[in-house]
């Protein structure tokens, strides 16, 4: 049999009730044996009632004492009664209170251990705050430890195309199958390049999201942060026939960082040219919403679904793999360009009134 833990919340509460009962039991009691006589007297009367003259001075002590006899006899055997409905009453009710606490405690142990999918019932007044608590952070740290896998799982993905294709040209030069010439240098540089390019992603994203990224906010102008941004991306608009231009604007100083701010613009616009079609236009815009910037990229190229849309910041999403896979990305802009807006205190948006029908995106940052 096992021994009871003594000092669990359980028996805790079967003390505390226990005593309160027994503090109880004690005053009435106590009460009884104080009053009692006191008030029998007073309902029989002294001296010459209904006893008369001298019966009254012989029965008066017995009367005394058989009241006595008797008022013990029913308060013995009503505190008993009540001493053992008290017991029972506490240890149901301790029971009935410590058992989502230790249901609580156990599944607290279990998720210690790495099983996250635990969950509590939920129950009424603090209790229930506790529980809806516990189950919230359950919930994250099952997301989060199913992002883990994921991320594991698709860096591997990520990894093995250009390693295999690094190691057949290799294997291929040593054992003479190919020539060292300009292509085979060319492939091993494209691929090698493409491994560089996604650890620099997943390094940046990494220090994005563990808050460890350096930021160093100025007070920047909207209208130019847009205008620098395209004479950046023209060359690579012009080589794919995409019109890249400049909309609607209005004055707007933003604060953000410099560098990361042109990063995230750069992504939103090179992911819109990678997508548009040729001859397609990507326009810019600059607005304010209710004192908050917002820098707009809008294109006219395939649009989103709404499944697609609620996706897009995923890591290694991609809307259309073969066509995001043979332009060389990585999978991570979108993820990366989330991360560096709200590092910035920003947010960032998608809209897309469906396929074939364009995409917009938003980035919020605070005014100076």
């Amino acid at each position: 049999m096992t021994r009871p833990d003594l000092g669990s919340i359980r028996w805790r509460l079967l003390a505390a009730n226990l005593a309160v009962a027994g503090a109880g039991v004690a005053a009435v009691a106590f009460g009884v044996w104080l009053a009692a006589p006191a008030a029998f007297e007073s309902a029989m009367g002294t001296g010459d009632g209904m006893m008369g003259g001298g019966m009254g001075g012989v029965l008066d002590p017995l009367l005394r004492a058989a009241f006595g006899d008797a008022v013990g006899t029913a308060l013995f055997l009503g505190l008993a009664a009540a001493v053992v409905v008290a017991v029972i009453a506490a240890f149901l009710l301790s029971t009935y209170i410590s058992r989502p606490l230790s249901g609580l405690s156990s599944a607290s142990q279990r998720v210690a251990r790495g099983d996250y999918a635990q969950r509590v019932p939920p129950a009424a007044g603090e209790l229930g705050e506790l529980a809806a608590s516990f189950n919230a952070m359950a919930a994250t740290l099952e997301a989060t430890e199913q992002r883990r896998l994921d991320l594991m799982g698709d860096v591997a993905h990520e990894l093995r195309t250009p390693i295999a294709s690094v190691r057949g040209y290799v294997e291929g030069l040593a054992a003479g199958v190919f020539e060292a010439g300009p292509d085979t240098w060319q492939v091993l540089d494209e691929q090698t390049a493409r491994l560089a390019r996604l650890v620099d992603d997943l390094a940046t994203l990494w220090r994005a999201e563990s808050r460890e990224l350096r930021l160093d906010p100025k007070e920047l102008d909207g209208t130019e942060l847009l205008t620098q941004a395209l004479e950046r991306n023209r060359p690579l608009a012009a080589a794919r026939s995409v019109d890249l231009t400049l909309g609607q604007v209005v004055q707007a100083t933003v604060r953000a960082d410099p560098m990361r701010v042109g990063q995230v613009l750069d992504n939103l616009i090179g992911n819109a040219i990678r997508y548009a079609t040729h001859g397609g236009r990507v326009e810019l815009a600059l607005a304010e919403e209710r004192g908050v910037a917002a820098l707009l990229v809008r294109d006219d190229g395939p649009g989103l679904t709404a499944e697609q849309a609620a996706h897009v910041f995923d890591r290694f999403y991609r809307a259309d793999p073969s066509r995001s896979r043979d332009g060389g990305g990585s999978g991570l802009g979108l993820t990366i360009t989330k991360s560096l807006v709200e590092a910035m205190d920003g947010t960032v948006a998608v809209a897309s009134d469906g396929p074939g029908r364009g995409t917009t995106f938003t980035v919020h940052l605070p005014v100076a």
